[in-house]
């Protein structure tokens, strides 16, 4: 694999879910102000998915600084998809959320 695909690749598979996962932590850190609260809900699937979170900034701002247009284009990707799950949530078609749903499911065939 070329650096260049390595870094388009990397950016979609890896540097997007440590940056879903800070801001999935700042998201609670900002709403919940009572740390027992996060502590006491957090379930497996919370902690695994801000684990991530817990990365060094010295480590993940020079990756992220270095391979800003790829990660650029994924945020933008991310988002879009992020408001069509709100934007199906907000107006209650549980069917478009169900079809987003098992769509996301299909990596199921990928990862296991």
């Amino acid at each position: 694999m070329s650096a260049e695909n390595h870094d388009i690749h990397t950016a979609y598979v890896s540097h997007i879910s440590h940056i879903t996962s800070f801001a999935l932590a700042l998201t609670v850190l900002e709403k919940e102000k009572n740390e027992k609260h996060i502590f006491d809900l957090a379930s497996g699937g919370f902690s695994s998915t801000v684990r991530l979170a817990k990365s060094s900034a010295d480590m993940w701002v020079p990756i992220l600084s270095q391979n800003r247009e790829n990660v650029v284009r994924v945020i933008d990707t991310y988002l879009r998809k992020m408001n069509d799950f709100r934007d199906a949530i907000a107006t209650g078609d549980d069917s478009s959320v169900r079809e987003l749903i098992n769509e996301a499911n299909r990596i199921k065939r990928i990862i296991r």
